[in-house]
């Protein structure tokens, strides 16, 4: 209850009454990060800058360097609404984490991709893209009938992709315990080939960039 109470003092920026359920919460469960995560939003915006960096310290004990950053970290809140993931990288940005203001990607509803597009794109076509938690990089092949082929990481999978509500669907014979796994793909306007991200798919856990090779 403390930590629902919590939340809601968080979004009417009543910070400190914020701190004081987040602070209750966390005395019960020390390790749950969900709450960390509340807490050093909240400290950040008090100007308690040391308290939300211990915070910080915390939420991201064990992360490799490769997702102490803030595009990372708002990977994890995808938003369509840019003025809110602008005052999420805020809240980051006050409690420590390295980058810049507008050093994330951004989604916008102007930029995504019909179904018709995401056929014409990616089907008898191959993507590449860069693993956010190993930077490491992967490939999709798609035949145009929607055969499929992933690999990169440390291994490899087959299976079949298809077009359903505008989304880039995949279904792999052992990746996600062969769960249907759907996309929203959008244009970045700010993507670059080098980089591998002219295009963000974005799943219900994350954004992930890629990019056409051939």
């Amino acid at each position: 209850m403390a930590y629902l109470r919590g939340l809601v003092e968080v979004v009417r920026g009543r910070w400190e009454e914020a701190i004081a359920f987040l602070e209750r919460a966390i005395e019960y469960n020390p390790k749950n990060k969900s709450v960390l995560r509340a807490l050093l939003i909240a400290y950040a915006h008090a100007g308690r800058v040391q308290e939300a960096r211990a915070a910080l310290d915390k939420v991201t004990e064990g992360w490799p360097a490769t997702m102490k950053n803030l595009r990372f970290v708002m990977y994890m809140f995808p938003t369509k609404d840019l003025q809110v993931a602008e005052r999420v990288a805020e809240y980051w940005l006050k409690a420590g984490i390295p980058g810049e203001p507008s050093g994330f990607y951004k989604i916008s509803m102007e930029h995504k991709l019909t179904g018709k597009e995401i056929r014409k794109l990616f089907f008898g076509h191959k993507v590449t893209g860069i693993a956010f938690m190993t930077g490491k990089q992967w490939w999709v092949e798609r035949t145009k009938d929607g055969k499929a082929t992933i690999r990169g990481g440390d291994g490899s999978d087959t299976g079949k992709s298809w077009i359903e509500d505008d989304m880039l669907c995949d279904q792999w014979d052992k990746l996600y315990e062969g769960l249907k796994d759907c996309w929203p793909v959008y244009r970045n306007p700010e993507g670059t080939p080098e980089k591998n991200d002219e295009y963000l798919g974005v799943p219900d856990y994350g954004i992930y960039p890629f990019s056409p090779v051939e």
